[in-house]
């Protein structure tokens, strides 16, 4: 399914009566991979569940291919919008293989339900696990399990918080690899990642937050500057390509 384009026209958005984003505008297209950076607190967390649905905008608004979110059923948000939050404990014990399959309820049981769930479980490297209960895995397998149910469905986008928190260096690189080939097929892929090179590697474009506001967006070579990143994190930094492999290097504190 071709993937969506997510507008953010002047988005605004307050959790307890206290601003966490102040006028946010930005398009998230098909066929790219975008990361949301920023220091702990900048509301990229925030932003991803404005764009998944979870929160309202206090401000502004968000448009799906040029339909204002708020028109959207959450029926029909979930199948137009598969989300993994940064963290999530399962409440009961299924099997590993169950947990998955209910990234297929938008889509009601397909026939092919089994083939979907195993081959996400590939994806992520994960079918060993199919037949664990969910409480008896380790941080790093729940997370790869929960991956896999954010990438069975048909959704056209897909957001996920800090996905390869919790994961070996390893899996790491073969869920960056799996969210690029996601987004080359034509999907809209958004994470929220605070690993900068590896934000600089796979990803067509940044966006880089500081206290609720968008200070920068472009290509990695446009955001990841030593001026820039110098004034959000703090560091200083190099970014070089590699044997034409981009690559961002944090280097000290300022």
């Amino acid at each position: 399914m071709k993937g969506l384009e997510v507008s953010c026209l002047q988005l605004g958005l307050e959790r307890q009566r206290r601003p966490v984003l102040s006028e946010i505008s930005c398009v998230f297209k098909p066929f790219e991979l975008t990361a949301v950076v920023g220091p702990n607190g900048a509301g990229k967390s925030s932003l991803l569940q404005a764009l998944a649905g979870v929160l309202a905008p206090s401000a502004g608004h968000i448009e799906l291919d040029g339909q204002p979110a708020e028109r959207i059923s959450p029926a029909q948000m979930a199948r137009l919008c598969a989300y993994l939050p940064q963290a999530e404990t399962p409440a009961w014990s299924l099997r590993a293989a169950d947990l998955v399959a209910l990234g297929l309820l938008p889509w009601g049981r397909p026939k092919d339900r089994e083939r979907r769930v195993s081959a996400a479980l590939q994806l992520v490297d994960a079918q060993q696990l199919a037949e664990r209960p969910v409480t008896r895995l380790s941080g790093g397998e729940l997370r790869r399990v929960q991956l896999a149910r954010l990438l069975v469905g048909e959704a056209p986008l897909l957001i996920a918080d800090e996905p390869t928190a919790a994961l070996d260096i390893r899996h790491q690189l073969q869920l960056m690899h799996t969210f690029r080939r996601q987004a080359d097929a034509g999907k809209t892929v958004v994470l929220a990642l605070h690993d900068l090179p590896m934000a600089a590697r796979f990803c067509d474009r940044i966006l880089l937050l500081e206290q609720g506001r968008l200070v920068a967006q472009g290509t990695p070579e446009d955001v990841f500057t030593p001026a820039l990143i110098g004034d959000v994190y703090g560091v200083t930094c190099e970014f070089r390509w590699r044997d034409g492999v981009a690559d961002f290097v944090p280097l000290d504190l300022l």
